[in-house]
């Protein structure tokens, strides 16, 4: 015990010398280099990365992702202007910490190369956008990876297959300059490479009948093809009013230069391709934006920067006809100032508001006719910010068939909302593994300004007789504990009117990682810090950082 006692108070010692001169400086890296005040970190190690085994069919049974090994994808992670940053294999994804300058970065994953046109080679791809922000620690959790190329397949309804010769029938598929020649007895998948968010495939169908030595060609085009889907092409029996049957192919707007009679008792093959009716869709990644989103002054970093993205997609089958934000607020003082930017009700098809202030706004420009847009609410944030309340923003797209989709993105902020404890780069809601190496910085927000700040330590290695002996407790105020005050400065903590009323306390003001060179003399052993946050309007919330050393 005395040991203990004797080892703490020398250490507790320096720190309250040399800690407080230099607490703003402490550095993260092994050196005081200030280069370094702009790196973050990023977590990979733990990601779950699935495949999205159904692709956007047509009518058709989901395709597949059988047999593919995710470890073998390759994972790229680059920044805004699209340099690649580092790359790993899924498998060998590394388990420490990268370190990144902040900014904005992509997560891109690969299962391998595309090639233009190929037999059973699907391509998997998916990417997620992330900010990493200064003395901050970001982690992936999952990134979802989608069939990237385009799944073609052929086949014969079975009223007609035992009329063609085999010998002289086949289908040829091209995407602009790659094709895949499909025999009669072909049962593979070929899967080609997009062009563009709408592509066009081209088929030329070879048949003789049996029996006869004449040719039939045929030939047709099937456009707005996307990634992802598979388009299964079916040979079947048409027929007409006069009892007649021709050759066809079920697709859209198919047509054939050579009518052929059949027998005319047989079945018609049902349709595999119908034309495409589906409403718009309009999403926000990771959100259901049927919940009202909740803005805090912890999605915002030190300089103010936020750290997060608001990013609506809005996807049409058929050409985007009309795009209509209409803005409402229960706080007149915002809907005062949004209409002094622009109107509250701008269908973005048509705009009234020059295409500066639309892009201001986050909002897109010249998209009539588009088949995707995005709409980037986070460059309103100041003004969001600025106003307490409930603001909403009606979307409806129409597309140039009719069809019509309509949510509304909310975003609260203010109206007593309780206060918040984060704990910088860690789960605080998980226990820790620490090293003396480690960080320990926490941010705490309190829009109606902060009464009171307890902390309780709970350890099984350091009892309240050790603290006692260097002039702490193992529970105390740092608003009204004012005889520990020098103490706990020296440790990193704020304390009086550091506290007292403020409505917000950066990492770099409660940063107690100089405690955790203390934590770490004592050995293996768990440490509880219960942490309870009380605003002046009586809204109490309590965390409890926990560590462990092995």
């Amino acid at each position: 015990m005395k040991s203990v006692v004797k080892m703490m108070g020398i250490a507790l010692s320096s720190v309250l010398v040399f800690g407080a001169c230099d607490l703003d400086n402490v550095d993260f890296n092994g050196s005081n280099n200030n280069d370094t005040n702009n790196i973050g970190y990023l977590v990979v190690g733990d990601m779950e990365a699935s495949i999205l085994e159904e692709t956007d069919n047509i009518n058709t049974p989901a395709t597949r992702a059988e047999g593919v090994d995710i470890n073998t994808f390759d994972v790229v992670i680059s920044n805004a202007k699209g340099e690649t940053m580092t790359s790993f294999k899924y498998g060998e994804r590394p388990t420490e910490p990268i370190a990144l300058e902040g900014g904005v970065y992509t997560i891109a994953m690969k299962s391998q190369t595309m090639q233009a046109a190929a037999w059973e080679e699907p391509v998997y791809t998916g990417e997620k956008e992330f900010v990493i922000t200064r003395k901050q620690t970001t982690t992936i959790n999952d990134l979802i990876c989608k069939l990237a190329n385009i799944k073609v397949s052929v086949a014969y309804s079975a009223d007609i297959a035992d009329q063609l010769d085999p010998q002289y029938t086949k289908m040829t598929v091209a995407l602009e300059n790659s094709a895949l020649e499909y025999g009669f007895a072909e049962t593979r998948a070929g899967y080609f490479a997009p062009v563009a968010a709408e592509n066009t495939l081209k088929l030329t169908f070879n048949c003789r009948y049996v029996g006869e030595a004449k040719d039939i060609v045929m030939t047709n085009e099937i456009k707005g093809v996307k990634a992802a889907q598979w388009r299964k092409i079916n040979v079947v029996v048409q027929y007409a009013a006069d009892g007649t049957a021709n050759i066809g192919i079920v697709c859209d707007t198919w047509t054939y230069n050579e009518e052929i009679t059949f027998d005319t008792t047989l079945a018609l093959f049902e349709a595999a391709i119908p034309d495409d009716t589906d409403a718009p869709i309009i999403t926000w990644e990771g959100h259901d934006l049927a919940e009202t989103f909740e803005l805090t002054d912890n999605m915002f970093d030190a300089e103010g920067n936020f750290t997060k993205s608001i990013n609506i997609d809005v996807t049409t089958k058929a050409a985007l006809k009309s795009l209509v934000v209409k803005v409402s607020s229960d706080n007149a003082d915002f809907m005062t100032a949004y209409s002094q930017i622009m109107s509250t009700e701008e269908d973005l098809c048509a705009p009234t508001t020059s295409a500066a202030i639309l892009k201001m706004m986050g909002y897109p420009t010249n998209i009539k006719g588009s088949t995707t847009t995005r709409l980037k609410f986070a460059s309103q944030i100041d003004l969001l910010k600025t106003y307490e309340g409930t603001h909403s923003f009606e979307i409806t797209a129409i597309d140039e068939n009719g069809a019509k989709t309509t949510v509304t993105l909310s975003i609260k902020y203010g109206q007593n909302v309780a206060p918040q404890i984060v704990w910088v780069g860690y789960d605080i809601d998980k226990r820790n593994v620490m090293t003396a190496e480690s960080t320990c910085m926490l941010r705490i927000t309190a829009p109606l300004g902060i009464e009171d700040f307890e902390i309780e330590i709970v350890s099984n290695t350091l009892n309240s007789s050790e603290l006692e002996a260097v002039g702490l407790a193992s529970k105390f105020s740092l608003v009204t504990s004012t005889d520990m005050h020098a103490s706990l400065s020296g440790l990193g903590f704020p304390v009086g009117d550091m506290v007292y009323g403020q409505t917000y306390i950066s990492e770099d003001q409660l940063n107690i990682t100089n405690f955790l060179g203390v934590l770490s003399m004592l050995g293996a052993g768990d440490h509880d810090f219960v942490m309870t946050v009380t605003d002046m309007e009586g809204n109490v919330t309590t965390k409890t950082v926990m560590m462990r050393f092995e």
